[in-house]
């Protein structure tokens, strides 16, 4: 047996279904194996038309699925396209396997055609990465590199490929049933029993405690035991934005993302608490631009990894590394065994206070355009409750994160911690091949879906129907708004001009596309789009200057959040 055929039999042996890239001359052979597995249905090959699109459709894929996306690409402009999806896998820990070719052996370090160090890149933004030097060796990493993705905290691996092991015959075959890593020696799964019995007694005795999950919470599947332990207690629960994912939002006591963009009232919820409990969220600089906002508060963490913990520039009063899942059982408990106070009635009043004062500003419609929360709202009416969301980033991810209701877990996909413009569309496809049976609708910027959409063909040709809205502003909103509302109204370089026609590029590439005028008019898009069962693209014009707010001043605090701005009018 060769190399490329033990790269294939070992992907399949840890059940993988689906691979996402481009071939080249370095992954040729590798790709010449494929072909009879394809043809015979074991493995379905996805040709994306640009490499990030591939490791975005893989994490699109993990992140629906829990399962690792596998992607792949050749040598030296192929695997370095994928850096940007393989660090976007890493910032927000998601399990996406990179199978990259590689020059030959004998001619690594020569500068050869296409080659490069896609080790030394990606060393930084991967959980793991190897370079192969033995064919033999193909089934261990594959193994390894899986259990390396989903153990503790996921996250990418990977695999780099020199050309000539992919042809060279392996005698004495053996495919390892187990993984074998030497000093990678696992994760803690249970907190110790003295630190959970003391995190409950913090939690019981505080006044006005408060819940932040995050996506650790997702990939636990410890959605339950938050809402158990909410309603144990009578806690509000806050989320970071992947952790939009974790609870569903007509819980009563959820309020919403907190941070830089979050809504108001979870981020005065946030100040106003004297106890948090942090659960699967490494609390970045976008969930807590400030530690003045958290220094005064008792906190308590649940994570997998330690470091999230330790690297905390305030105190944490009780650190609980563990499985998310397991920690909250063991935590619920021992305020079982301690006995739990109920309900604190004048907490719980003063949030629903905050609710329902900042919900009356923000859903206000001054008949100018169409409102993004009134586009969403539209949507949510219309669209299954299962749906899975992705979204690019821009502005629509702001209004999304804000007034888009998660109603299961495991269906919101965004790009968080790197912030990846053009993840939408790519991620979109994957989910909806990892989740065939759900409708997945990819909520973009016009910006943002400019950027990847040379992949609408993907979900055209591979009859994959999603369906993407545009919120079409015709700027890079983000940035326009960072401008007016921080840098005195210079704006440059954010126009997009007015001459691009989404429907005209959407049937071009062999899609449907809807150009709306009204709320109906979506509704209308939408309903005729699943009916149809085909990739789609409808475009929702956005007024230029629509701002997404809840915002703070760049380096400020959650003290300092911005809610409304007055324009002057002419």
């Amino acid at each position: 047996m060769i190399g490329a055929e033990l790269m294939v039999q070992s992907l399949i042996k840890e059940g993988v279904k689906v691979i996402f890239g481009i071939p080249g001359l370095s992954n040729m052979k590798f790709y010449d194996v494929l072909y009879d597995y394809a043809k015979n249905g074991d493995i379905r090959v996805i040709l994306v038309r640009h490499e990030q699109a591939a490791a975005h459709a893989a994490d699109g894929y993990a992140r629906a699925s829990g399962f690792p996306g596998v992607c792949t690409a050749t040598s030296g402009p192929g695997a370095l396209n994928l850096v940007t999806g393989i660090a976007t896998a890493y910032w927000d820990s998601s399990p996406v396997i990179a199978i990259t070719g590689q020059v030959p052996l004998s001619s690594m370090g020569k500068l050869s055609f296409q080659e490069a160090d896609i080790v030394g890149v990606t060393q930084h933004i991967t959980k793991f990465v190897i370079r192969l030097s033995r064919a033999e060796d193909i089934p261990k990493w594959v193994k390894n590199a899986f259990y390396i993705a989903l153990s503790g905290r996921p996250g990418p691996v990977v695999i780099d490929v020199p050309r000539d092991l992919w042809t060279k015959n392996v005698d004495n075959i053996s495919f390892p049933t187990s993984p074998n890593i030497k000093g990678y020696n696992g994760f803690r799964l249970r907190a110790e029993p003295e630190l959970v019995k003391k995190a409950a007694s913090i939690l019981i005795n505080a006044e006005k405690p408060l819940i932040l999950v995050g996506a650790g919470v997702v990939w636990s599947g410890a959605s339950e035991e938050v809402l158990t332990l909410s309603n144990l207690l009578g806690v509000p629960i806050v989320s970071t934005l992947l952790g939009k994912a974790a609870i569903p939002h007509d819980y009563p006591l959820y309020l919403g993302m907190l941070g830089y963009y979050g809504r108001a009232e979870a981020n005065k919820a946030f100040i106003e608490s004297d106890a948090v409990l942090v659960v699967g969220a490494r609390l970045s600089d976008r969930t807590l631009p400030s530690p003045k906002d958290i220094e005064s508060k008792k906190v308590i963490m649940v994570n997998i990894d330690p470091t999230d913990i330790e690297k905390q520039p305030f105190k944490v009063e009780v650190g609980l590394v563990g499985d998310a899942k397991i920690v909250l059982r063991d935590l619920i408990n021992a305020l079982m065994h301690l006995g739990v106070k109920g309900y604190r009635s004048e907490w719980i009043k003063r949030v629903v206070e905050l609710k329902e004062y900042y919900e009356a500003l923000y859903y206000r419609d001054d008949g100018k355009g169409l409102k993004p929360w009134r586009v969403l709202k539209t949507l949510r009416e219309v669209l299954p409750r299962d749906t899975i969301v992705t979204t690019g980033v821009g502005q629509h991810q702001m209004w999304v994160a804000l007034f888009w209701d998660v109603l299961k877990p495991r269906t919101f996909i965004s790009s968080g911690g790197m912030g990846t413009m053009g993840f939408g569309l790519p991620a979109a496809i994957g989910a909806k091949i990892a989740r065939p049976e759900s409708t997945v609708v990819n909520l973009d910027g016009d910006g943002s879906f400019l950027m990847t959409a040379n992949n609408l063909p993907v979900a055209v040709e591979e009859n994959i129907p999603v369906i993407s809205v545009i919120f079409d502003n015709r700027v890079l909103g983000l940035v326009r708004q960072v401008q007016e509302l921080f840098f005195n109204n210079r704006e440059i370089a954010v126009d997009l001009g007015y001459k691009t026609d989404f429907v005209k590029l959407a049937e071009a590439f062999g899609a449907l596309g809807f150009d709306v005028e009204s709320y109906e008019d979506l509704a209308t898009a939408v309903r005729k789009a699943m009916k149809e069962n085909v990739a789609a693209v409808i475009r929702v014009p956005i007024p230029r200057d629509e701002l997404a707010l809840p915002t703070l001043p760049p380096g400020g605090s959650l003290r300092e959040m911005i809610t409304r701005v007055a324009r002057k009018t002419s």
